[in-house]
């Protein structure tokens, strides 16, 4: 079931989302080109497509693509640029949905999975990927960040500088229930508009265990699209996860 949040997200940053986070932001074409050659012998499945950043060039590749929201006002915009046409979309909740077919890829990117702030959520999103992945080829791969120290106390963040606008965040976090919340302000023509988001963040060894109470296993973890080696300062993460065979360890 969808809740408020999840609707919430969508009113507050559908306007602003495409702005701030255009498909140059965060190697958004080395994203898509990995996941066609994960999606191209069976078709691919975005958890929270959103807007279609990277659902719509991915489809451009020859990819037939589903994507899934609870956000009518994100499906709205995203139904709204060219090559949308090519995505098939579903008003749904990723935690729990069935499109009663299966996808040689499912993924998530951006930090999607930490947009549902409920741990309990966050797990029943594997099964939902485990539940639409083609047999033992399928994988489910998911770009997420590794969150830093994380204190009690808040932190303030700079975001942006323009000519003409500034934008900064306030996050608190709770290190024992993992919430951020997040108080983003918007300063710009002598007025300050703030845009308020809740996620929770999500350790790699908490998600491998999420992973393993659906069926799965960790293939590969990248620092990035690009690939390379996860180390003690990796702040961001691409996981690779496989559906364990019967007999597999």
């Amino acid at each position: 079931m969808a809740t408020d949040h999840d609707d919430d997200y969508g009113r507050t940053f559908g306007d602003v989302y495409d702005d701030w986070y255009s498909l140059d932001f965060d190697d958004g074409e080395a994203a898509v080109e990995v996941l066609a050659r994960y999606g191209r012998d069976g078709g691919a499945l975005e958890l929270g497509v959103g807007t279609g950043r990277i659902a719509i060039p991915l489809a451009a590749r020859g990819i037939s693509v589903h994507g899934v929201d609870t956000s009518p006002d994100m499906l709205r915009r995203l139904r709204a640029k060219p090559g949308a046409e090519l995505v098939r979309t579903e008003l749904a909740d990723m935690t729990d949905c069935d499109l009663g077919r299966r996808f040689a890829l499912v993924y998530s990117v951006f930090n999607s999975l930490f947009c549902v702030p409920d741990q309990r959520r966050q797990t029943a999103c594997f099964a939902v990927a485990a539940r639409h992945l083609a047999g033992p080829c399928g994988r489910f791969v998911v770009d997420h960040q590794i969150p830093d120290a994380v204190g009690s106390g808040p932190s303030l963040r700079h975001l942006h500088t323009g000519p003409d606008r500034f934008r900064f965040s306030v996050v608190r976090c709770d290190p024992v229930s993992q919430i951020m919340e997040r108080q983003t302000m918007v300063v710009e023509n002598g007025g300050v508009t703030p845009y308020r988001s809740v996620i929770r963040y999500v350790w790699p060894s908490e998600m491998d265990l999420m992973a393993a109470a659906a069926g799965l296993a960790l293939e590969d973890r990248w620092p990035g699209w690009q690939g390379g080696t996860v180390r003690p300062d990796t702040r961001r993460c691409i996981s690779v996860y496989r559906p364990v065979t019967e007999g597999a360890q």
